[in-house]
C-alpha cells in the first residue's frame, strides 16, 4: 500500500511536469513576425486607386507602421543606418481588407499585439465615424486596448513616414504623450478603451491633434468629436487647451506667465498643485455651472528686481495678476467649446447624470444644446507658496 502511494504520487507529479518541458508550444519565432506598432487611417488619393469596384469616396488608404526585427548576424553591419521600420500602404473600403491584403506582400506574419497607435486624418474623420474607422481595432481579438488614438490635420501617412532613421514615428509620438504631466498644453492619453466608452455614451470628446511643425512632429492642440455623430466637428488650438485642463485638473504641468506693472519683464508661475470643483445648479428648470480652480505653485522665473520681491502686499497683488490670466485662458476654452462647437467636451454632464438624474434622463438626447445655453461661472484662487532661491526676502 506504501508503495502504491508513492507510485500515485509521482505519477502526479509527472503529469504537472510535462506540459512545462514542452516549451511554448505557440511560440513563433520573431524575425517571421512583422510587429505592427502604427496604423494611420487616409481617405484614398487618387494615385492608389486601383480598381472602381468601390466608389470612390468610400475608399481608404491605411498606413502599416511595421518595426524591423534584426538577426543577431546582420548586427554591427550597415544597414543598422537604415530606417528602424517599414511602412506598408494598402487601398481598400475597409480596414479589414486592407490587412488582409498585406498577406499578398509579406513573407511574415504580422502581429498587431505590440501597437502604439492610430493617426486617423482630418479629412477621414470629417466624413466618416470614428466609430466606423475604430471599429475592427475593437473587434480584433489581437489588437490593444491600450492604444492610443490621434487626429492630424494633414495626413496620417506622412505623419509616419516622418522621422528620424534612429526612431520609430508612432513610438516617438507615443513617448511625447508620457509629458502630459508636465505640460498642460497636451492632453491626456486617449486609449482606445477610453473612446470605445465614450462612444457608447454617446457623449463629445477631443482626441489629441499630431502635426508637423519646424521639421519636427509634435503634439498640437485637439479635435473635437460631436458626440451624437462621433464625427470632427474642429480643433482647439493649444492655448484653448489650456483652458480645459485648468478645469479638469488632470495635469500639474501648468505655468502663467505675468509682467511686471510699468514694464514688460515677465514672471514666471509654475504651478505644483491644482483642484478644481464643477457644481451644477437646478432652478426653475434653468441649469446653471459654478467652476472653482484652485492652483498653488511658486515664482519659478523673474526677469525684474527682487528686492522685497515676496513681501505680503507683493504677492497677493501677484495671485491676483496670475488668477487673471487663468481666468482669460478658462474663459477663452468655454466660449470656443460652448458658444462656437456647442459641445460638452469636459464632461460637466457626469455632474449633471450624478445630481440631478431625472432631469438628465429626460435631456440626455439633447444635452449639447442645454450645455450651450447653461451659463458658467468661474473663480480662480492662486497661492504662491514659495519665491525659489535667490529672491531676497
Amino acid at each position: 500500500m506504501k508503495y502504491l502511494f508513492i507510485l500515485l504520487r509521482l505519477s502526479f507529479q509527472l503529469v504537472i511536469l510535462i506540459p512545462l518541458l514542452t516549451g511554448c508550444w505557440s511560440s513563433r519565432d520573431i524575425e517571421k513576425l512583422d510587429l505592427l506598432i502604427g496604423v494611420g487611417v487616409d481617405t484614398a488619393q487618387e494615385e492608389n486607386i486601383t480598381s472602381s469596384y468601390y466608389g470612390t469616396d468610400s475608399l481608404l488608404t491605411v498606413t502599416y507602421q511595421m518595426a524591423k526585427i534584426k538577426s543577431n548576424q546582420n548586427q554591427g553591419s550597415k544597414k543598422q543606418e537604415e530606417k528602424p521600420y517599414t511602412n506598408v500602404e494598402q487601398t481598400g473600403a475597409s480596414l479589414i481588407e486592407t490587412a488582409r491584403d498585406i498577406i499578398q506582400l509579406r513573407k511574415n506574419t504580422v502581429n498587431g499585439q505590440h501597437q502604439r497607435l492610430i493617426i486617423i486624418s482630418r479629412e477621414v474623420a470629417e466624413n466618416r465615424s470614428i466609430r466606423e474607422v475604430l471599429d475592427f481595432f475593437i473587434r480584433e481579438p489581437e489588437a490593444r486596448m491600450s492604444m492610443l488614438v490621434m487626429i492630424t490635420d494633414g495626413l496620417a501617412k506622412d505623419i509616419l513616414g516622418y522621422m528620424e532613421t534612429d526612431d520609430i514615428p508612432s513610438m516617438h509620438i507615443y513617448d511625447i504623450t508620457e509629458n502630459f504631466d508636465k505640460s498642460n498644453k497636451l492632453l491626456e492619453r486617449k486609449s482606445l478603451a477610453k473612446i470605445n466608452a465614450l462612444m457608447e455614451a454617446q457623449a463629445s470628446f477631443i482626441l489629441q491633434n499630431v502635426v508637423q511643425m519646424d521639421g519636427e512632429l509634435k503634439l498640437s492642440g485637439a479635435a473635437v468629436i460631436k458626440g451624437s455623430t462621433l464625427k470632427l466637428i474642429g480643433f482647439l488650438k493649444e492655448e484653448e487647451l489650456k483652458g480645459i485642463n485648468w478645469i479638469t485638473a488632470q495635469t500639474n504641468g501648468a505655468i502663467v506667465k505675468v509682467v511686471e506693472e510699468g514694464s514688460d519683464k515677465p514672471i514666471i508661475f509654475e504651478q505644483e498643485l491644482l483642484k478644481s470643483k464643477i457644481t451644477p445648479t437646478l432652478e426653475d428648470g434653468k441649469l446653471s455651472f459654478q467652476v472653482k480652480v484652485k492652483s498653488e505653485g511658486l515664482i519659478i522665473e523673474v526677469a525684474t528686481h527682487t528686492e522685497g520681491f515676496s513681501e505680503e502686499k507683493t504677492r497677493r497683488k501677484l495671485e491676483e495678476q496670475i488668477a487673471e490670466e487663468v481666468t482669460k485662458e478658462i474663459q477663452t476654452s468655454l466660449e470656443r467649446i460652448q458658444k462656437d462647437l456647442q459641445v460638452d467636451v469636459i464632461g460637466f454632464h457626469d455632474y449633471v447624470r450624478i445630481k440631478y438624474p431625472k432631469f438628465w434622463k429626460e435631456h440626455q438626447s439633447d444635452w449639447d444644446s442645454i450645455f450651450s445655453q447653461a451659463p458658467i461661472d468661474y473663480e480662480v484662487q492662486i497661492t504662491i507658496t514659495d519665491f525659489g532661491l535667490g529672491i531676497q526676502n
